[in-house]
């Protein structure tokens, strides 16, 4: 037995210590239960193999047991989808479990397809359905911790938010692992090693930055950030790539410091490219001077209908109860008196709306990713790249560990074919040493 399921099958023990009318067998937890959902779980276990027995005139349902998330130093949590009425999801390889409140209520088959609404869970091929608690954390898992929802393939796990017959589907993982899937999506794998370094530094610190002092709507709605070019764009698990990886890992855990406080490691590709996320800023619209602008009374929901190539919102749906209108974000942003077109969120505020929108200029401070593998091809280090681009009038920039992470800096996920140089870069806590790649 090896230490992962030995770690699995203790936390199954503990789990079975604590619950009334309930056993854990190995790796399976069993549940009496007498309601519709144990005839739908009991079901579920006969089409997959699993047994089951009678117990005080219900049914025990084996219902696969693991933590319903991977081990995390730091969760993210990524709003994959927002307001929607269902989402589709699937597992592979092992049976998972959906889980209320860290208890597994029901089993999942590998390789089928459920669907998750506001009200319950789904079997598509059978139409077997589960009720799930609207007021209770709802987690989809695996053993393997990865999910595929929302189109993607994800590290993690998935969390369902209820809000009425509306769900917000979360990508729930580990600050890291997130950054596995943004590095990718935010720079081209080939380019040099030091640049990618710098993105994921970079990458690092815009989510550290944002946890916790980010959009307070987004903490209503149960995430720290949105997959695009609103914070970071984040493509999943198909989007990972080998380079990348050992960029994310050999950083692990620096960020860029000033003042001993993490600063948000803003970039963008070059001036006009989509990958910008400089200078966001926000303005509240009173719900009265919008149905002015639009022309619609009454106005009950605001939507993006369409995006254009540089995630700015091409048009935008404007609904009252009785009927719906079509404007040009563009238009429509001139109207509020936005210096630029670029409206990338609207969302809800008691009786107002509030815009999201790129403020003029957006070549202020933050990395410039072209520029990033331009001067690394020229034989930059990454912390030398990162200095030219985020150093302030102060001088006090620093790279530095995360408080929760100082472990050696190199962790590559292959064996290394030469020994690695390194170069000291001095700050105020002493010297750390910072491996230079042989290319």
């Amino acid at each position: 037995m090896n230490a992962r399921s030995a770690w699995f099958r203790l936390q199954a023990a503990l789990i079975s210590a604590l619950t009334v009318n309930a056993a854990v067998f190995g790796c399976f937890h069993a549940e009496a239960k007498s309601s519709k959902a144990s005839k739908v779980a009991a079901a579920a276990d006969k089409d997959s193999g699993s047994a089951s027995e009678s117990a005080s005139g219900g049914t025990t349902a084996l219902v696969p047991y693991f933590p319903p998330y991977p081990p995390m130093i730091h969760p993210v949590r990524i709003g994959l989808l927002r307001g929607v009425s269902h989402a589709n999801f699937a597992i592979y390889d092992r049976p998972g479990a959906v889980f209320v409140d860290g208890k597994p209520i029901f089993p999942i088959k590998p390789n089928m397809v459920y669907k998750v609404d506001g009200q319950g869970i789904t079997e598509l091929a059978n139409g077997m359905r589960v009720p799930i608690p609207g007021n209770k954390r709802t987690y989809i898992s695996s053993p393997n911790y990865q999910v595929w929802a929302a189109g993607k393939w994800w590290r993690g796990c998935i969390e369902i938010v209820t809000f009425g017959n509306s769900i917000n589907v979360i990508n729930l993982l580990d600050l890291e692992e997130y950054l596995l899937g943004v590095v990718p999506s935010e720079m081209p794998p080939n380019w040099h090693m030091e640049a990618l370094k710098a993105q994921a530094i970079a990458a690092r610190s815009y989510a550290w930055a944002h946890l916790g002092n980010g959009s307070k709507w987004y903490k209503t709605q149960g995430f720290d950030l949105v997959p695009d070019v609103r914070d970071q764009a984040y493509k999943g698990l198909g989007r990972e790539h080998p380079r990348t990886f050992q960029a994310v890992q050999m950083t692990r855990g620096i960020v860029l410091k000033n003042a001993n406080r993490v600063k948000p490691g803003f970039y963008r590709a070059k001036v006009g490219d989509a990958m910008e996320n400089l200078n966001i800023r926000k303005s509240k619209v009173p719900g009265g001077k919008l149905e002015q602008l639009t022309g619609v009374s009454n106005i009950v929901g605001v939507t993006v209908k369409q995006w254009d190539t540089a995630g700015n919102a091409h048009s935008i749906q404007v609904m009252s109860p009785s009927s719906s209108a079509e404007v040009s974000g563009v238009a429509l942003a001139k109207r509020l008196g936005f210096a630029t077109a670029g409206i990338l969120d609207i969302h809800e505020e008691g009786p107002s709306w509030v815009f999201t929108y790129r403020g003029p200029g957006n070549g202020a401070r933050g990395l410039s990713q072209h520029g990033a593998n331009e001067f690394a091809n020229k034989g930059w280090r990454f912390d030398q790249i990162l200095q030219q681009y985020y150093q302030d009038n102060d001088g006090k920039l620093r790279l530095d560990y995360l408080d929760y992470y100082k472990p050696s800096f190199v962790r590559a996920p292959a064996p290394k074919k030469k020994k690695s140089k390194a170069t000291k870069y001095e700050d105020e806590d002493g010297a750390i040493k910072i491996p230079k790649d042989e290319d």
